[in-house]
């Protein structure tokens, strides 16, 4: 806009404007450095208003006119004032824009009118904010010793109008400064800029275990009279470092420690940073040094004992721990295969040499047996897989087992002779037992039958033939190895007679009357012979009584009365040659 010189009368105007003023309430307007800012001007407008002028105070009682305008000539004189140079619009509603407004704006301005004989003023006030860098923590501590007030950092924040307001954050939560163990001094300069540069130092006493923490520092400024924003810095991660106050020992693997195994001892200390070299002993020996890890490859029960680690450069802050290497030896007498004669003597005896107390098992058959088990005359029964079993109590995996197998030998033995009606045919049953497996052999009349299966036990076995006889016969078992023999034999009727009730012959073989010896098996072989003949003369006269009363309508017959089958079959069977009528 133009503007002109002022006339005689504006100058008396100008001044005589302080003079019977009337002065409405002030206003605020809020920029931030380099805006543009409107003032508007609040007084009396209508009436018709001679004269605008604005003013800017200098000092508490002085101010500067900057612009006016006479309205009735539409003239604008502008003071030339140099801050304000090519800054200043005044417009037609009286309101003033500020260009470029700067720090040395943040002022009281007037606007004044002139109505008739009375001046009428308002105020504007401009608030001018710069906002500032964002804040940024420098020269932070690597590191920070527990229970040592030390420094964090220093936060920065440049070119801050007014100056902001610089806070701490720990953890990402906001810190107390007057929590004790943190003291923060702050540091205001202007800069060349007329702008603030703020400096806060941060110290902080960390405690024990605080460990990894954060910290970041925060900026507030101001926007306006009730408008504020707030900047955060970066966070910064610093450890807190404690000396090592206990010293701890790990066995692995634990609790319990088998012989044969691989251990490692770990050793650690409760510092941070944690010690990476201690001392490994044992027994107060020294075993190992400068290393955090010790290793037992293969360990018996030598390696059983006191071991410690302690820090290197503190040796009287260690950890001891006791050391059982559990072991489990089992022995058995006799230690191998063992083979022995029917009625000879044996002991069995399960021991074991460990590290704690054992259970300790003889089985056999997984019946458990005494231990020592002792056997005063063997018998075939006795033979077999005996088994030791030990356990270490209290210890999980420790087992042991150990077996042997007993074998009893003798001559064979025929327990059993047993003869059977099965659907109109004899069965006869022949037990034998002995060891080596005796090789049985079948006779009837001096002939070999066809033996059916063999049903086997330990050192006993069944073998059974299955006969129809059509006359009376002599049927005998032999059983042999190369020990000895024996046999028995058995007489069979007719399978046309009345068939009498089954008949067994049976040994005991622990009767030392029924031992199988030659004298007995001769005697009774005897004695069986002369009562068949017996039985076959008083057949042989039965039969010619027969003969003669039905008028040779018969030839001799085998056929004997139900009182003389009775008689043969309470007969004894023979040894070797012996036999009964059936």
């Amino acid at each position: 806009m133009g503007a002109s010189r002022p006339g005689i009368v504006q100058r008396l105007l100008i001044l005589i404007l302080g003079m019977g003023m009337q002065v409405q309430a002030s206003t605020t307007v809020t920029a931030m450095v380099g805006d543009n800012v409107t003032l508007t001007c609040d007084s009396k407008k209508d009436g018709n208003p001679y004269m605008v002028v604005w003013k800017v105070e200098v000092t508490e009682n002085q101010k500067e006119l900057l612009i006016s305008m006479l309205l009735e000539k539409n003239e604008i004189t502008d003071s030339k004032n140099s801050r304000y140079n090519n800054r200043l619009i005044l417009n037609m509603d009286f309101s003033l824009n500020i260009l470029n407004v700067g720090i040395q704006d943040a002022k009281m301005f007037f606007c004044s009118t002139v109505v008739g004989p009375d001046i009428h003023e308002s105020s504007v006030f401009i608030n001018v904010y710069n906002q500032p860098s964002n804040p940024e923590i420098i020269q932070p501590a690597s590191f920070l010793v527990a229970g040592k007030l030390q420094k964090v950092g220093q936060c920065v924040v440049k070119d801050s109008y007014p100056a902001a307001k610089i806070s701490w954050q720990y953890n990402f939560q906001n810190l107390d400064i007057n929590k004790p163990g943190v003291v923060m001094v702050n540091d205001s300069t202007k800069n060349n800029k007329g702008f603030f540069d703020i400096r806060s130092t941060l110290e902080y006493m960390p405690k024990r275990g605080e460990g990894r923490i954060y910290f970041a520092c925060q900026a507030t400024y101001f926007e306006g009279l009730v408008r504020s924003m707030t900047n955060v810095s970066s966070p910064v991660a610093m450890f807190v470092h404690y000396n090592t106050s206990k010293i701890s020992l790990q066995v692995t693997p634990a609790p319990d420690i088998l012989e044969g195994s691989n251990v490692t001892l770990s050793c650690s200390g409760n510092g941070y940073p944690s010690p990476k070299k201690f001392t490994f002993t044992k027994n107060g020996e020294e075993k190992a040094v400068g290393l955090a890890h010790y290793e037992l490859i293969n360990v018996t029960q030598e390696d059983t004992g006191e071991y410690a680690c302690s820090q290197l450069d503190n040796p009287d802050l260690k950890d001891p721990v006791n050391i059982t290497v559990h072991y489990l030896a089992l022995m058995m007498t006799p230690s191998e295969n063992v083979s022995k004669m029917v009625g000879e003597n044996i002991t069995l005896e399960c021991f074991v040499e460990s590290s704690g107390n054992t259970e300790v098992t003889l089985m056999k058959n997984n019946k458990t047996n005494q231990n020592p088990f002792v056997v005063k005359s063997l018998q075939y029964t006795h033979a077999g897989n005996y088994t030791c079993q030990a356990k270490l109590k209290g210890v999980n995996e420790i087992k042991r087992e150990k077996s042997i197998i007993v074998q009893v030998e003798g001559k064979p033995r025929i327990t059993k002779l047993t003869k059977k009606v099965v659907n109109n045919s004899k069965v006869i049953s022949c037990i034998v037992e002995g060891f080596p497996k005796p090789v049985v052999k079948w006779s009837i009349n001096g002939t070999s039958p066809k033996e059916e299966l063999i049903k086997n036990k330990i050192s006993q076995w069944c073998h059974r033939i299955t006969v129809r006889p059509s006359e009376n016969i002599t049927v005998t078992c032999a059983a042999i190895n190369n020990h000895g023999e024996d046999q028995y034999s058995v007489n069979l009727t007719a399978m046309r007679f009345k068939e009498p009730m089954d008949e067994t012959l049976e040994q005991d073989p622990l009767d030392p009357k029924d031992n199988n010896n030659s004298n007995s098996s001769h005697s009774n072989q005897a004695k069986v012979i002369v009562g068949v003949i017996i039985g076959m003369l008083i057949a042989a006269v039965i039969a010619g009584l027969i003969y003669w009363l039905y008028k040779k309508k018969s030839k001799t017959s085998e056929r004997g009365t139900a009182d003389e089958i009775k008689k043969i079959n309470k007969g004894e069977n023979n040894h070797t040659s012996g036999s009964s009528a059936v």
